[in-house]
C-alpha cells in the first residue's frame, strides 16, 4: 500500500459505516480512494458483494424517492389543473372578486389623502348633508356624526388630509358593525369557506 492509500486509509477508518456505503454509492472515486475505502468495508465485515448490494439498494432507494416526489407534483399541477378548468369553483373566486374588491377599493382610496377628502365631502353631499364652511354641521354616515370631519376638510384639506389612512381603517370598522357591513363580513366567510369545501374534494 502506497502513501497515498495510507492516507485515504486513516480518513476513511475514521469515518462511520453508512457514510463511507454513501462514498461509494456516489462514485467519482480516484483508484488509491477505492482501494482504501473498500479495505476499509472489508475490514468491517463487508464483502464486495455485500458492497455493491448496498449500492444498488440505496441507488433503488433514491429512485423511489425520485418518482415520489414526482407523482406528488404531478398530483399538485394535476389538482390545480382541475381547480382551475372546474366551474363551481371558478364561480366562487368569481363571486369572492365581486364582493370584496368594490368595498376594498373603496377604503383604500378612502385613505389617500386629498382623494379621500373629496371622496368624503361628495359623498356627505349626496347624502344631503351640509358641507358648507360656515360652520361644524351634523352629518350621520355609518352611524357616526362626521360633520366636524367634513368642516375640517373644508376648512384645511391639507392637513387633516394626513390622517386619511387612519380615519380609513376607522371608517371600515364602523362599516362592519352596520348591518350591511356585517352581511358582507358573512358572505365574504361563506364564499371562502364554500371554496375551501370545493378545494378539498380535489384531494
Amino acid at each position: 500500500m502506497n502513501q497515498q492509500q495510507r492516507m485515504f486509509l486513516e480518513q476513511f477508518e475514521a469515518m462511520q459505516t453508512n457514510l463511507l456505503l454513501q462514498r461509494y454509492r456516489n462514485g467519482g472515486l480516484v483508484p488509491d480512494a477505492e482501494v482504501a475505502l473498500l479495505s476499509v468495508l472489508e475490514g468491517r465485515g463487508y464483502s464486495r458483494d455485500q458492497i455493491d448490494e448496498a449500492g444498488r439498494v440505496g441507488d433503488t432507494a433514491a429512485a423511489r424517492h425520485e418518482i415520489a416526489e414526482q407523482e406528488k407534483a404531478q398530483r399538485i399541477e394535476m389538482r390545480r389543473v382541475r381547480q382551475s378548468a372546474d366551474p363551481a369553483f371558478k364561480r366562487f373566486n368569481l363571486a369572492l372578486k365581486c364582493v370584496v374588491i368594490p368595498v376594498s377599493a373603496f377604503f383604500l382610496l378612502l385613505a389617500i389623502p386629498l382623494l379621500g377628502n373629496f371622496i368624503v365631502i361628495g359623498g356627505a353631499g349626496l347624502l344631503g348633508c351640509n358641507t358648507g364652511e360656515n360652520d361644524v354641521h351634523p352629518c350621520m354616515v355609518l352611524g357616526s356624526d362626521v360633520g366636524s370631519l367634513i368642516y375640517g376638510y373644508v376648512v384645511d384639506v391639507f392637513v387633516v388630509g394626513g390622517l386619511n389612512p387612519f380615519l380609513a381603517v376607522m371608517a371600515f370598522f364602523g362599516f362592519l358593525r352596520t348591518p350591511f357591513g356585517a352581511s358582507w363580513l358573512l358572505t365574504v366567510v361563506g364564499i371562502f369557506v364554500a371554496r375551501e369545501i370545493r378545494r378539498q374534494s380535489f384531494r
